[in-house]
């Protein structure tokens, strides 16, 4: 009964809406999509690096153009709101040193192993740490798992596998192929320390990470951002890092067992971890500067409960300058992410030529996306709307070139009534739904609609992505893989106005304009499903609302 009541309010939001909605729609437009991406993927921007001498000219423009647009300054009069970082440049040892029973081994760094670290001492050590390996590092009470019993990982060094146990096993055990946040390198980092292990070392596979080494490797002695923390980060790892798949394999075999043997052990509900007959050695030296990047910030108020907000968001800053490849050191990241700020815009566009929507509606290009979702998390514990109002957030990232999509992907797809809203726009399109085709990736924690999604806001990531209509599905697939494996992350990732197709974009533009305009002229609050982990949050956020 309440998923036929829910439906038929659906229904009814869409028919009376659609009217005034024409209007909104048909000024959102391919040639100021195409001026958008073209201008903040020029080498101009030099990759949109936070705190880079380009961030000003990066904000301004965003900020310009939601003022011709017609937006109000969302934050008190301004469009900007200021978030406090940490950026932290560091040097590592040429080599991670292992003593192992058959010997030293000497990782390079780069090629072999790549670490960091956000406390702010300016030098770091490993000093022949011993070296746990502790399967999948995850404590997960409610599927029975503890990476860690029965061992004492103070001052110790941690050896872990990326994803989680679900990966490429045959059952479902914790959600099989499609990653839950313990797979996550962020979580596993972030249970390391809870455990006071001093350092934590990621065992990088291409499948189960999302991305190839080359990514974690352009990622190396590059400038990382974090929020200012209060403590010095002085609750984190001395040491957080990757070290590649062959150096793993060299690894284990030293220890007496093959990389599978181990992988094998780890994947077992039963897993205990392992002290390895090893000592570990490297070393970090930093320097660090405080600064303050900004989120760019635009409202429409709402005529009838302005009080109550629509987000949407698409995260602004990229790279920077990084790793030259092929002699082109400029990460300009125009599908990533200049792609989503221009479908951000056009549907603020859309928005403010149709009528005034009853609710409010929130534009919020972030910064920081790239170390970590900064932006975004700085955002949801500084709001200008409270969690407890914020009707939904609807986000995408990374929007490919390829032309109009058959298919609308949903990111997260089953974990709230947002589906069907997005189902129905698609409908109107003649597009179908389907799910993320790689759900073991991860997307779902890795954008800007995550730290939403953690204080209880249900969240729409969604785009065409796996069926271009100029391709077909097969094709489009294999395009995908090459974009994950070349162009993600590189400094390929560039506009060509002779070759690339932006019409996808326009399309997907117009479909969550219309998903948008309808949550706004409603007093529906979309719900958590059942079974979704984070219908909690919501629920206490409820309370907060009566």
């Amino acid at each position: 009964m309440k998923n036929f009541l829910f439906i038929f309010i659906l229904f009814f939001v869409f028919s009376c809406s659609s009217v005034n909605m024409n209007s909104g729609e048909k000024s959102i437009q391919y040639k100021n999509i195409e001026k958008h991406i073209a201008e903040l993927s020029s080498d101009r921007y030099m990759g949109r690096m936070p705190l880079s001498s380009t961030e000003n000219i990066t904000v301004e423009y965003i900020a310009q153009q939601m003022q011709e647009i017609g937006l109000e300054p969302a934050n008190n009069g301004s469009f900007f709101q200021e978030v406090p970082l940490l950026a932290v440049n560091s040097k590592i040892s040429d080599n991670l040193n292992f003593n192992t029973p058959k010997g030293p081994l000497k990782f390079q760094k780069l090629i072999d192993y790549v670490s960091f670290s956000r406390r702010m001492d300016e030098e770091l050590s490993l000093d022949q740490s011993e070296l746990v390996y502790a399967g999948f590092g995850i404590t997960a009470p409610e599927y029975g798992r503890d990476d860690f019993q029965g061992i004492e990982m103070k001052g110790k060094t941690l050896l872990v596998f990326v994803n989680d146990p679900g990966y490429g096993t045959s059952d479902t055990y914790f959600k099989g192929n499609t990653m839950t946040y313990y797979g996550r390198w962020t979580y596993k980092f972030e249970e390391a320390a809870r455990k006071g292990a001093t350092g934590c070392l990621i065992i990088h596979e291409t499948g189960p990470a999302g991305y190839p080494w080359q990514v974690v490797r352009n990622n190396g002695e590059t400038t990382k951002l974090y929020l200012k923390p209060e403590n010095a980060y002085q609750d984190r790892c001395a040491f957080e890092g990757w070290i590649s798949k062959t150096a793993a394999e060299q690894l284990f075999s030293a220890c007496g067992m093959s990389f599978d043997e181990a992988k094998a052990m780890a994947v077992k509900k039963d897993f205990k971890p392992i002290i390895l007959p090893v000592k570990v050695s490297g070393w970090i030296k930093s320097s660090f500067e405080t600064n303050t990047s900004r989120n760019v910030c635009g409202v429409i108020r709402g005529t009838k409960y302005p009080d109550e907000v629509v987000v949407y968001t698409a995260h602004w800053d990229h790279l920077g300058v990084g790793t030259p490849v092929n002699n082109d050191s400029i990460y300009n990241g125009a599908t990533d992410n200049a792609s989503a700020v221009a479908w951000m815009l056009e549907i603020a566009r859309g928005l403010m030529n149709g009528s005034a929507p009853e609710r409010s509606v929130l534009f919020l290009s972030v910064t920081g996306e790239e170390s970590g979702l900064l932006g975004s998390l700085y955002y949801v514990e500084h709001p200008f709307f409270p969690m407890s109002k914020t009707v939904a957030c609807i986000n995408t990232d990374v929007m490919l070139f390829l032309g109009k999509f058959k298919d609308v992907t949903l990111t997260g797809i089953g974990q709230s009534e947002l589906d069907e809203w997005v189902r129905k726009a698609a409908e109107k399109q003649g597009r179908y739904i389907a799910p993320d085709p790689n759900p073991e990736n991860g997307m779902y924690f890795r954008s800007d609609q995550f730290p939403f999604v953690k204080k209880g806001v249900p969240a729409i990531y969604a785009k065409g992505y796996i069926d271009a209509e100029k391709y077909g599905k097969e094709q489009t697939l294999k395009i995908l893989d090459q974009y994950w494996k070349k162009i993600y992350h590189s400094p390929f990732d560039e506009y060509n106005a002779a070759t690339d197709d932006l019409s996808g974009i326009v399309e997907d533009a117009k479909l969550l304009f219309h998903v948008g305009t309808d949550l706004a002229n409603s007093q529906v609050w979309p719900a958590w499903n059942n079974d979704s982990e984070f219908k909690i949050a919501r629920d206490l956020s409820k309370k907060l609302i009566h």
